[in-house]
């Protein structure tokens, strides 16, 4: 079966977990060491083509992690279908955060797929460890936990091909 989605993709987290480096590396295949600041939010899209032929366009909304922009976040959130929400895996401060992020994302998308994203696996010095990401990501119902590396291009085209997975099957049940 041979389809074509179109998907709206909120990427959120703290400032400085490297969000837009992700974004970049994921849409243009490679890194960037000094990203400016986002202000309020910045906009993508790609397309993935899965095994099952199906196709899914993700727009990509890049959303700001700064305090001040985050009263913003319930706007750009309507009519999302998924998110994935970051945090520096060297930064506990960050991981604390969570709670808030999901909570905005919940309160205006609903239940859509959500994909934990512990940033700059390549980084020694980790205060957050796989295990206690995956378990927070199962406590808090989002659909997975992952690391990745923006840097050493680790696990970035994955998350994205496992976002565009959980996508249409979210989309299916809705049928």
């Amino acid at each position: 079966m041979s389809s074509s989605w179109i998907f709206k993709v909120i990427v959120a987290g703290a400032g400085g977990v490297g969000k837009t480096a992700m974004v970049t590396r994921y849409c243009t295949g490679t890194f960037i060491e000094d990203h400016k600041m986002t202000i309020g939010a910045a906009f993508h899209t790609k397309e993935e083509i899965l095994d099952t032929g199906e196709t899914c366009k993700m727009q990509i909304w890049d959303f700001a992690g700064e305090q001040r922009f985050r009263t913003l976040l319930p706007d750009y959130c309507k009519g999302a279908s998924g998110a994935f929400i970051c945090f520096d895996v060297t930064d506990y401060d960050t991981f604390r955060q969570l709670p808030e992020w999901l909570k905005i994302i919940r309160k205006t998308a609903g239940f859509i797929p959500i994909i934990l994203l512990g940033m700059k696996w390549d980084l020694p010095n980790h205060e957050v460890d796989l295990e206690t990401a995956q378990n927070y990501a199962e406590q808090a119902k989002c659909n997975q936990s992952v690391f990745c590396s923006s840097k050493e291009d680790i696990n970035i085209n994955e998350c994205f091909q496992a976002m565009a997975k959980w996508l249409i099957y979210y989309a299916n049940l809705d049928k």
